[in-house]
């Protein structure tokens, strides 16, 4: 009995780490979604800076920050969360692999 609650107490602690994992994710995918789009839309840095070129109030500068920063740490989490989902992303190629269209 002992033993059967340890394995639900990790796989309950995987879990809570999977949704922390999932909500950082989803966290972090707005703001360097924002700011790649108003880095897509914005000039060369040279001629951002001679206009003071902004993107809904944020300069070419903030919004460089506001997206390196963010996506470094958004990568390292879609990393570990493909490491902590490997088999199930396994079982899918498996089953693509398999499945005659």
């Amino acid at each position: 009995m002992e033993t059967r609650r340890k394995i639900l107490n990790i796989n309950l602690l995987i879990v809570k780490i999977k949704a922390i994992l999932s909500t950082l994710i989803l966290l972090l995918f707005i703001p360097v979604t924002f700011s790649g789009i108003g880095l897509y839309f914005a000039p060369s840095g040279r001629i951002a800076r001679i206009t003071n070129w902004t993107f809904l109030g944020f300069s070419k500068e903030s919004l460089e920050a506001m997206h390196n920063v963010p996506g470094m740490v958004f990568g390292a989490l879609v990393v570990i969360h493909l490491l902590l989902n490997f088999k199930i992303y396994k079982n899918e190629i498996i089953c693509l692999i398999r499945t005659k269209t």
